[in-house]
């Protein structure tokens, strides 16, 4: 038998809720469906979610695992994947029909390891919710990541030749937070991605996601920390391998996050004496370019009011105007 085009890996845990949409998006494709491969792995649900996988039948492969994460279920589902190409989506997020016919033909050049799209971000009920995009050049190469100049998609919008995606595998087990990212760079140094400026899908934003809200939480930025040295420890090695270097500004911006990161937990935690410091210590190790200053100048408020900085921020977030006026003005 012929391995299908495509492999369709959703992971799910104890979101049955939304499960059967995520499932239908992919089973309502206007591509053919011979070529399309659907695994759904489950991580030890407790609620419906293998209720609903089952009533599917044939049409769904379902792998069932007891609870090991989210990095886990991803590495399983790409180890039973056959197609020549696999497709990642969450269980809370769906697909427009033309999702798959339209990133095929970008597969076609063999320099392409992976393709990935715009998603829309709505609310639980897939109302769409304010949000501006990046400006993507046509490709990714190596050279932009290491300058810092990468914009990824979420997970569901993301899909990989399986023959780069392999030399990736396996997810740190540990990695969730950026689970995407790793893939998406780790991919990037054996090929090129293509970047189709296209809403072929809807990511959900609700109390469940990780990645929302993650500025807000104490919790979730300690998380972030972690996973952020996770994905460096892999870096390093990667960088290493390839004997290629981080440039300046990559490094910069990385530091400049970390920074508004570091401010934001302390102030979040009610320790303004701890909140300036970190702000102090940012400013003497940071300054001297005008982006670093826009930074600089930005998290003093969230010193000041964390609250009032995080409403700004969520407003500057969803204002693509704001955002290019940022860039001519602090581009460097």
């Amino acid at each position: 038998m012929a391995a299908p085009f495509f492999s369709v890996v959703i992971d799910n845990y104890n979101y049955g809720r939304y499960l059967k949409a995520a499932i239908d998006s992919v089973l309502a494709q206007d591509f053919p469906r011979k070529d399309v491969e659907l695994i759904v792995v489950d991580d030890g649900s407790t609620d419906q979610s293998r209720e609903i996988i089952a009533s599917y039948g044939a049409k769904v492969r379902g792998i069932l695992q007891p609870n090991c994460g989210q990095a886990t279920a991803f590495n399983r589902g790409f180890s039973e994947a056959k197609g020549r190409f696999v497709c990642l989506l969450d269980s809370d997020d769906v697909w427009r029909p033309e999702k798959l016919s339209s990133i095929a033909p970008l597969f076609d050049d063999p320099k392409v390891g992976q393709v990935e799209h715009f998603l829309e971000d709505t609310d639980v009920a897939l109302n769409p919710l304010p949000q501006s995009f990046p400006a993507w050049p046509e490709r990714y190469v190596l050279d932009d990541f290491l300058k810092g100049q990468t914009h990824w998609t979420a997970t569901s919008g993301l899909c990989f030749r399986k023959t780069n995606l392999d030399k990736a595998l396996p997810i740190p087990k540990d990695l969730f937070y950026y689970l995407d990212d790793f893939l998406s760079v780790r991919v990037l140094f054996d090929s090129e991605a293509a970047n189709l400026p296209k809403v072929l899908g809807a990511h959900r934003v609700h109390g469940g996601n990780w990645c929302a809200g993650g500025y807000e939480s104490p919790r979730k930025l300690e998380v972030d920390f972690r996973m952020r040295e996770i994905f460096a420890e892999h870096l390093d090695r990667w960088l290493a391998e390839y004997q290629r270097f981080l440039d300046p500004a990559f490094t910069q911006r990385q530091d400049l996050e970390v920074f508004r990161r570091k401010v934001l937990y302390q102030a979040l935690c009610a320790r303004p004496v701890e909140a300036w410091q970190a702000w102090w210590e940012g400013f003497l190790r940071l300054r001297g370019t005008s982006f670093s200053a826009f930074r600089l100048a930005s998290v003093l408020l969230a010193v000041l009011s964390p609250t009032l900085y995080l409403s700004a921020y969520s407003s500057y977030a969803q204002a693509g105007r704001l955002k290019d006026l940022r860039l001519r003005l602090f581009n460097d």
